[in-house]
């Protein structure tokens, strides 16, 4: 599952994730070890997975979900 953050950044507890950066959930990493299978909301979907893990979190959001990895 990967996706690209945007916008402001990541929150992930203490540190934060850059916009720009590319996190890539299959591949260990200290934002993989951070994001424990977390999807934001501020990110855009670089595959499939990526973007049905992004609905499944955000349902009713989906008007303003990018889905960009078309």
């Amino acid at each position: 599952m990967r996706f690209r953050i945007t916008g402001q950044g990541w929150r992930l507890g203490v540190a934060l994730c850059p916009a720009g950066t590319v996190v890539d959930l299959d591949k260990p990493g200290e934002w993989t070890r951070l994001a424990q299978g977390k999807v934001p909301f501020n990110a855009v979907p670089l595959d499939e997975p990526a973007w049905r893990a992004q609905l499944e979190a955000f349902p009713d959001h989906r008007h303003l979900l990018s889905g960009g990895w078309q």
